[in-house]
């Protein structure tokens, strides 16, 4: 962290404040008693050596008087030394001759510790004859030394004391709180530059009031112009003329400007072949109504984001497999074109196509296979166009195309559209190679021809053409239909009916029949679930008029499950209440689509599981579209449940395609031959054949053989002498509800008891 120079020197200050009243508090604890002991020391030496002189004057003017008496006037000479002698101070004052004899003693044999004095001659004219010395003791002026060290220290440690709580506190105070300050704002700083330095794709840019450059960021010299050395102080407009000629625009817009004084906008430019979108935010640096005092400019750099969006617009109209307009984009095109048709009286027209048996084609050769063929169909449809038409995919294998401004006349219109239909289908049956694999298609094709009248939606148009697509199925397949009024009333009827089977469901408007199956003694061994639908309205009706409509929608999955759980149930209660054998058993068809569901085999196992029926009491119906669709995934689902306990039958025997190579490799139980074939057995050779054939085929393979429709004794007799085990007709019974059925297994039991 970077500190200021006087922050430094704030913090140094105390220490060097401390060492400076420790150095003040030492002078003042020694210097001050080293000079009052000199001072002193001196002052009672100088003070001893005038007394001294003193009476050394006075001496010798007695010798010089009366040279006799400095010999026979021993004890005047002292009384006149003792005149001199200091009052203030304790003293020793001893004459001696210049023999070093002691001559005059005040105080005999006396010792100072310490000792200071002054000394003076005695002369006799000019000749020295002895010397006067006044002595007195340095302990006195030691003690009184001691007591001004003592005061002295007193001063220094109160001294030291009042530094260091009043002026060193306050200073370490005073920069702890600069430090403080100085570290948030290092941190706020450290913050800045990180966000700053962060901000990869935004150009930061601070001018004055004349655009010229005060700050910028590493950014700016990357998104806005080639790396310099400086651009403090450039004019703004040198740094890039795009830029401030942007702003000069913008400025003079008042309306852009906002009421926080911001400006925004966006430019484009073109740097080194490639398009850059910029947006930049302008803000005014002012207080109050003053004049900017400067301008912050942020400059992004949203080239990724306009792309990603408009990859996110392409995703939102266009289909990710083919590249072709999604049907939200041909919506939007139909209405245009709706609208200028209608304005320029041109007519147009909508085709919807739909590839035929596409979903054999994902079932056996997987749906990798299946989008490589749709992307070729893709460019089959977009290369057999006029640049003005636009072909889109719907989803799925459906198609459609929108042909505008054919013609003017109606029968011209529909005649070109036509033809153009025809082209169309036959460029697309032409065989393609996908991996290796040779592809036959054909496709169905609905016409709609718009504008039939001012209020045409995109939507109707659409619903036409695809009412259209479902006649040419209904047809046969791999062939065209142009809408017509009549179309819209079965289209109708047919979007009643889907409606009504939604409700129908919701409502448990579909109650379960069960139709008799007997062996070759005519005793009853199992029945066939079968499927009605009680209308409240329409009564009771068949399951030929709605089952398709089932198969088509979905729904038939839920009617399934509705059938299996209600035949289970009830075969439980005919069973445990002892009207049917342990053995009885219980057939439910099971339709193709219910069948490829990935979970049809647990399903199968848990509705068991919940009715406490034993596995070997169901036999599930199939038909041999299941396993044209996809043999291998429909053997290991018969395989698994076969291996629960579950037995399969192949209904509808003989009208489908390879069926003798599938009842080979299949794991079924029983074989039912279609009634088409039982009704004609007595009349027709080659139908008596055929189910002579199977029964034979059945009975080699060890399978049980149903034949169904069996309306007479003739027939039944005929099929009993061919070995055929098993027969369901009307010659036994007709489907029966629940309630008719319970009664016809109670009479059934009560024969078996007579």
């Amino acid at each position: 962290m970077i500190q200021l120079p006087f922050t430094k020197r704030l913090e140094n200050l105390p220490s060097q404040l401390k060492r400076l009243s420790m150095l003040f508090s030492l002078t003042i604890a020694i210097l001050p008693p080293i000079g009052y002991w000199n001072i002193a020391s001196k002052y009672k030496a100088t003070q001893l050596a005038e007394h001294a002189e003193q009476a050394a004057h006075a001496v010798s003017k007695l010798v010089f008087i009366n040279p006799d008496a400095w010999d026979l006037q021993f004890h005047h000479l002292g009384h006149i030394v003792e005149q001199y002698r200091p009052r203030t101070i304790e003293t020793r004052i001893h004459v001696k001759d210049l023999n070093g004899e002691h001559l005059l003693l005040s105080e005999s044999h006396s010792h100072y510790d310490w000792p200071i004095s002054g000394s003076a001659e005695i002369k006799n004219n000019t000749l020295t004859v002895g010397h006067v010395t006044i002595e007195s003791s340095q302990v006195p002026l030691l003690l009184k030394t001691l007591m001004v060290s003592a005061l002295c220290l007193i001063v220094a440690t109160g001294f030291l004391i009042f530094i260091n709580r009043t002026s060193i506190r306050g200073i370490n105070r005073a920069s702890s709180e600069i430090n403080r300050i100085h570290t948030e704002l290092q941190q706020q700083r450290t913050y800045l530059d990180s966000i700053l330095r962060s901000t990869e794709n935004v150009a930061i840019i601070a001018t004055d009031s004349d655009w010229n450059i005060q700050y910028y960021n590493d950014t700016t010299t990357r998104l806005l112009t080639p790396a310099a050395s400086s651009l403090t102080g450039l004019p703004l407009f040198k740094l890039h003329a795009d830029l401030w000629r942007n702003i000069q625009i913008v400025q003079m817009n008042k309306h852009a400007v906002s009421d926080n004084n911001t400006m925004s906008f966006i430019f484009t430019e073109v740097k080194q072949g490639h398009t850059h979108h910029l947006q930049v935010h302008l803000y005014e640096i002012a207080e109050g109504d003053s004049p900017p005092s400067g301008y912050t400019l942020l400059c992004s750099d949203i080239t990724e984001q306009r792309d990603a969006a408009a990859m996110i617009e392409r995703q939102a109209t266009y289909d990710s497999l083919t590249d072709l307009p999604n049907r939200r984009l041909f919506l939007e095109q139909l209405e245009r074109a709706l609208a200028s048709g209608y304005r320029h009286q041109y007519l147009g027209a909508v085709l919807f196509l739909d590839i035929d048996n596409f979903k054999n084609i994902n079932d056996s050769l997987g749906h990798a296979i299946g989008d490589l063929l749709l992307q070729q169909v893709a460019l089959r449809l977009q290369s057999g166009i006029r640049k003005e038409d636009i072909v889109a995919r719907l989803g799925g294998d459906e198609f459609v195309v929108l042909l505008q401004e054919i013609s003017s006349d109606e029968n011209e219109a529909i005649k070109l559209t036509q033809l153009f239909a025809e082209k169309l289908g036959k460029t697309l049956a032409v065989p393609y190679v996908v991996r290796q694999h040779t592809l036959h298609i054909t496709s169905s094709i609905g016409i709609s021809v718009f504008p039939g009248s001012p209020s045409d939606q995109p939507g109707d148009i659409m619903r036409q053409a695809d009412t259209a697509m479902y006649q040419a199925k209904d047809a046969g397949r791999n062939t065209l239909r142009l809408f017509l009024p009549s179309m819209q009333h079965v289209a109708n009827e047919r979007l009643k009916t889907l409606n009504d089977l939604r409700k129908g469901i919701e409502h448990s408007e579909f109650i379960t029949f069960y139709q008799p199956q007997y062996d070759q003694n005519g005793c009853m061994v199992g029945a066939e679930a079968l499927l009605r639908w009680q209308h409240p309205q329409k009564g009771l009706i068949s399951p030929d008029n709605f089952i398709p409509l089932a198969e088509e929608s979905g729904l038939i999955i839920e009617l399934g499950a509705v059938v299996l759980e209600t035949a289970l149930s009830n075969l439980y209660s005919w069973i445990d209440s002892k009207q049917a054998p342990l053995s009885f058993q219980i057939s439910v068809n099971i339709s193709p689509l219910q069948f490829l569901q990935d979970s049809f085999v647990l399903k199968i196992k848990e509705a068991l599981k919940n009715t406490s029926i034993a596995p070997s009491n169901l036999t599930l119906e199939i038909t041999e579209s299941v396993l044209l669709d996809n043999a291998k995934l429909a053997m290991e689902k018969i395989h698994a449940l076969r291996d629960f306990g579950v037995q399969f039958s192949i209904d509808d025997f003989g009208t489908g395609y390879s069926s003798l190579a599938y009842l080979k490799q299949l794991s079924i139980d029983e074989v039912k031959i279609d009634r088409s074939f039982v009704r004609d057995i007595l009349i027709d050779d080659s139908d008596a054949a055929l189910v002579e054939t199977v029964i034979n085929l059945t009975s080699r393979l060890r399978l049980d053989s149903v034949a169904e429709g069996v309306e007479t004794a003739a027939q039944f007799s005929f099929l009993k002498n061919l070995g055929c085990t098993r027969y369901q007709g009307y010659l036994f019974s007709k489907p029966l509800p629940l309630h008719e059925f319970k009664a016809l297994l109670l009479s059934q039991k009560n024969l078996m008891s007579a």
